[in-house]
């Protein structure tokens, strides 16, 4: 009888410690994101051809109103509510999963992506639209700008996709 008690309490203090573990990563990815965006909205409000850093890499400042790439262009209130209420579910469902993650790696992966979720979520209920100033190029070719928030979302699902493969099969358990 005491052996059960004594795993529903370390079950909680697992679950408790793998929501810290999201939390943290989280409000950071939120933190730098906002962070970036105002000064990127700051500093490159009057550059409208945006300003080269490498031959590869410009800071440019655009605004996009529907999902990654543009995808599913939300005007209005109704589509930025609608928006925002996908992206809602999407984080409980992520948290969800995160908690339940078995590793480090995997929670990280996922704090990272609640964290840029959350991020891009506050720049669309405060201005409808999120806010991009990052744009790769080469040979002409411009990769879609993007943010902080879409660069942790990325990182994320690669060390999910790390942490489910590679890191899996290394384990044996």
């Amino acid at each position: 009888m005491e052996g059960q008690w004594a795993k529903r309490l370390d079950a909680a203090l697992i679950g408790t410690k793998n929501w810290m573990d999201l939390g943290v990563v989280a409000a950071a990815v939120v933190f730098a994101d906002v962070l970036s965006k105002q000064v990127a909205v700051f500093w490159l409000s009057g550059a409208p051809l945006g300003v080269a850093v490498t031959p590869f890499f410009n800071l440019r400042l655009s605004y996009n109103s529907g999902i990654s790439f543009s995808l599913l262009s939300a005007t209005g209130p109704g589509g930025v509510i609608g928006l925002l209420a996908f992206a809602a579910v999407m984080v409980v469902a992520l948290a969800r999963s995160g908690v339940r993650a078995s590793g480090a790696i995997e929670r990280i992966g996922y704090g990272l992506i609640i964290g840029g979720a959350l991020g891009n979520m506050v720049d669309r209920a405060r201005d409808g639209f999120v806010s991009d100033f990052i744009d790769a190029h080469a040979f002409g070719w411009h990769w879609p700008s993007f943010n902080l928030a879409d660069v942790a979302i990325t990182c994320g699902t690669a060390l999910i996709l790390v942490s489910c493969t590679v890191l899996s099969r290394a384990d044996p358990a």
